[in-house]
């Protein structure tokens, strides 16, 4: 009962740190595709009163789409996991050794645009179902100013253009101005503390909630938005020794997190509460996920392409939607969604076979144009 009362945050392994990158993209790709059905509509970028109550109210008249409902209203947390291993991977990485800015932005950018660009190259094939053979031309005259945006990784800054031309990719663009701030976040943090992060954090609260009472603009489209939990994974990063996690502080969590779904004035701390809240139960679970079990290999495989089904998912998913709607029931709805988590799957496999191929073209990489682009973050005298 003891080591019930009291949970000792443990440092992440890969293997430990892959299971939660695994739970994190199933939620988020499930939660992608139930959220478009009927049903109660998530507090994800803004708080909008009523919704929570809907869900209930949802629940108890229709029991049998639990699942979808809980999804649907709850599946999006799965991006602040991600959001959390990020930091924390980085924050460990270069914990003895601080990374050289440049060189630092090169290698993080040159992990995200490759397969972005492929994933945006398959994304316009997807419009045949919708449009018909000109559908890729279509999309593409129609979302040309879009894409292009979303390229030069500014398009959350840009009113109505954050969810522009596809969903799920608002994250990308986020998770880049992450990497251009995080060296300097890491520097504050060595230089001053713990006590620096949680001031960034606290700042970055209170302007998420003047910037949204005052009309200004929606900072959790951006990298301000999610800074408390970032600065979270920075500091379990290097502290590995802190205070067990008493039961009580997990009930004031679970407090926090569900009084933020009725008062707007906790909603903004309910990324990090449930974020606090996944932690405890991710580590106490997976420690019955046994090694070399086909569940523990499953959830390795799906980590090491959950990248590829972030990009995916978001314009894989209106056939099967579409089939959903039609039938409206809970057996068909639900092994739509698992027949598109298949394709997603299949299409994320197709994705890093073509990043693979295009990485290993020398040809690309001898040219002197993208010498001349690399010199930009790496001069060769350094490189070599």
């Amino acid at each position: 009962m003891s080591n019930m009362l009291n949970i000792k945050w443990k440092s992440l392994s890969k293997e430990r740190s892959d299971i939660y990158k695994a739970l994190a993209i199933i939620l988020i790709v499930w939660h992608n595709f139930m959220h478009l059905l009927p049903g109660p509509y998530e507090n994800e970028f803004s708080y909008h009163e009523g919704r929570f109550q809907l869900l209930l109210d949802l629940m108890l008249s229709a029991p049998e789409n639990s699942l979808q409902y809980l999804l649907s209203f709850f599946g999006h947390y799965g991006v602040q996991i991600f959001i959390f291993l990020s930091a924390y991977g980085l924050s460990k990485k270069y914990q003895h050794n601080t990374p050289i800015y440049r060189v630092f932005i090169w290698e993080r950018l040159s992990k995200i645009y490759p397969a972005f660009i492929i994933a945006m190259i398959i994304w316009p094939l997807s419009a045949f179902y919708s449009y018909g053979l000109l559908g890729p031309i279509k999309v593409l005259y129609w979302n040309l100013d879009s894409i292009l945006l979303k390229l030069t990784l500014l398009s959350n800054f840009v009113p109505g253009q954050s969810l522009s031309p596809v969903g799920p990719w608002w994250f990308i663009p986020f998770i880049a101005q992450f990497y251009f701030i995080f060296p300097l976040l890491l520097k504050v943090n060595v230089r001053y503390g713990a006590k620096s992060l949680l001031l960034i954090a606290m700042i970055s609260v209170l302007l998420n909630y003047f910037f949204d009472l005052w009309g200004i603009f929606n900072l959790n489209f951006t990298v301000i938005g999610h800074l408390p939990v970032l600065c979270l994974g920075m500091y379990l990063a290097g502290n590995e020794d802190t205070p067990k996690i008493s039961l009580l502080a997990v009930i004031t969590i679970l407090a926090i997190f569900v009084l933020g779904n009725l008062y707007p004035l906790l909603w903004w701390l309910n990324n990090l509460s449930f974020l606090m809240l996944m932690m405890v139960f991710l580590q106490v679970a997976a420690e019955h996920i046994k090694l070399g079990s086909n569940s523990r290999r499953y959830l390795n495989f799906i980590a090491g392409i959950s990248m590829y089904l972030f990009l995916v998912n978001g314009f894989l998913r209106q056939p099967f939607i579409d089939l959903a709607l039609r039938y409206n029931s809970w057996l068909v709805t639900l092994v739509c969604c698992l027949i598109f988590f298949i394709l997603c799957i299949l299409v994320a496999l197709v994705v890093g076979k073509a990043e693979r191929y295009f990485l290993s073209q020398p040809k690309l990489f001898n040219s002197t144009l993208f010498i001349k682009f690399k010199d930009l973050f790496i001069p060769q005298k350094q490189s070599r």
